[in-house]
């Protein structure tokens, strides 16, 4: 009934569609097909009635009600319909692309928690749509606060984690957009999350040692709170991609560790677990 109102209806509605937003999705959480599915195709109805220059302020609440959709690793039903999140997906990507700071902030984390509540083949097809835009904006990371890169780092690292396979084609930009984070000069909390994030990309990259060479120029190359951030860096892919480290590469490890002990420098708890992490991979 109500996707026949969204149809006919000339009617000002604007003022529920909060409220709306609130009851189809979580009713996508609902356990009978009969119900999830006529959710779906509500909110698919409900959402294409509303004019695109008015979807932006809709990214916050439908944020909030993923998050509290089911659970992460658990799959939502109605998420995992044929195209069950596309009704969900313009709302995102306005937000993302052109909303506020704080709707681009809650954008980015509406596509992690979709991809950690939908099944793989049912979050496949929009892999792309949901991984351009976020390297897109993270490369004009310098305008945002850092609340937003780590969001955006941290749909990144998710998507890394659950579905490698469908982002591999998006590698290369991945790898440059965590190593340039690991050197953001604004926040440690961006540069943490970059290193983390870069971690998780080595488990499923083979040519681990370009990346080795890059982050122990970057820690050689930059004063003491920075480079602990590319120490912190290289730790992360040794440890993920330790097999495919090469013995030139494990040697540069060794004088960069032997390096930074030899005055005192910023950190020296973060280099010492470094150290100890990448020895025991070395000698592995």
């Amino acid at each position: 009934m109500f996707a026949t109102f969204c149809e006919t209806s000339d009617l000002d509605a604007s003022l529920y569609r909060v409220d709306w937003i609130r009851q189809l999705v979580t009713l996508m959480d609902d356990p009978q097909l009969e119900v999830h599915t006529a959710a779906f195709q509500a909110l698919d109805t409900f959402i294409k009635s509303v004019p695109k220059e008015e979807v932006e302020p809709l990214v916050v609440p439908l944020r909030r009600t993923i998050e509290s959709t089911g659970a992460p690793g658990v799959w939502v039903p109605g998420f995992s319909l044929p195209k069950g999140i596309s009704p969900m997906v313009p709302v995102i990507i306005g937000g993302l692309t052109s909303g506020s700071n704080d709707q681009r902030e809650q954008a980015a984390y509406a596509i992690g928690d979709l991809v950690e509540r939908t099944e793989e083949n049912s979050i496949k097809p929009f892999v792309v749509s949901f991984t351009g835009p976020l390297i897109r904006v993270a490369t004009q990371a310098t305008t945002h606060p850092p609340a937003v890169k780590i969001a955006i780092l941290t749909a990144l690292a998710t998507m890394l984690e659950r579905i490698p396979t469908f982002v591999k084609p998006f590698f290369p930009q991945l790898q440059r957009t965590f190593v340039k984070s690991v050197g953001d000069p604004a926040s440690l909390a961006v540069r943490t999350k970059a290193a983390q994030g870069l971690g998780a990309l080595m488990r499923n990259q083979p040519r681990v040692d370009p990346v080795i060479t890059e982050l122990i120029g970057g820690a050689r190359n930059n004063e003491d709170s920075i480079a602990g951030s590319f120490v912190l860096a290289l730790a992360n892919v040794i440890q993920n991609g330790g097999s495919n480290v090469g013995e030139k590469s494990k040697e540069l490890c060794a004088e960069l560790i032997s390096d930074a002990f030899k005055e005192r420098h910023e950190g020296e708890i973060v280099e010492y677990s470094v150290h100890s992490r990448i020895l025991s991979h070395s000698s592995a």
